[in-house]
This record gives structure tokens, sequence and C-alpha cells, in this order.
């Protein structure tokens, strides 16, 4: 058998991070929902968790990024992304969304994201 290829996906990450332009988004916070996609290269499928991209490393990464105040999420995405890219090796390809939950703008809007991707 041959394996065209392999990736690990974590979705809908919730977080309350102070991301955003306004004064009010930096003290209060918004509501942000993550989705990423990482392809990776020279999985050993030995069932050994040291054989593949433990997928703790790649929320620890998120969980830190999101943690910090920011003005935008596109900022965000890109220090996610040069990370995961410079922390763990075997990753070629990440594909990443942050969602914003209720954009404080003058309308009903349910959210606004941005999506990155990136290779080696």
């Amino acid at each position: 058998m041959k394996i065209k290829g392999s990736s690990i996906s974590l979705n809908d990450i919730k977080f309350h991070s102070k991301i955003g332009l306004y004064d009010f988004e930096k003290e209060e916070g918004n509501d942000f929902i993550v989705n990423i996609s990482v392809h990776v290269n020279d999985l050993k499928y030995d069932d050994n968790i040291s054989s593949t991209v433990d997928y703790e490393n790649i929320f620890g990464i998120i969980n830190a990024e999101m943690g910090k105040e920011c003005n935008l999420i596109e900022t965000v995405a890109h220090n996610i992304s040069s990370r995961i890219h410079s922390e763990i090796k075997s990753v070629n390809n990440c594909k990443l969304e942050i969602i914003k939950v209720k954009p404080p703008l003058d309308g009903k809007v349910g959210s606004s994201s941005f999506k990155l991707e990136t290779n080696k």
C-alpha cells in the first residue's frame, strides 16, 4: 500500500481572547473558534506517539498565541503557523482558520474569519 498523505486536525477549539482593534475588545475580549489541519511527513504507523505529531503540542502552540493580546487575527494566525513549522519538524503544510464569533459590526453578523495556508 502506498500512502499519499497524512494529516492531523483539531477542530472547534474555543477561546475567549483579547484580540481586536478596539479598547473594549482588549478589555472584555471576544469569542473565537480555531480549526487547524497539518499535513505531516514520514509517519511510522507503529502505534507510538513519538512516531507522529502529538496534537497536544499543536494545541499548546495555539493556546499560547491565542492568550496574547493582539490587534488582528491575521497576525495571530501567522504566529501560530510560524511556530508550528518551527517547532514541529515533520509538518510540511498547515491550514489554519480563526473565526471571530459575533464581530463588533453595525449589523447582525454571526462570525468573521481568516484562513491561512502555509508550507515549509
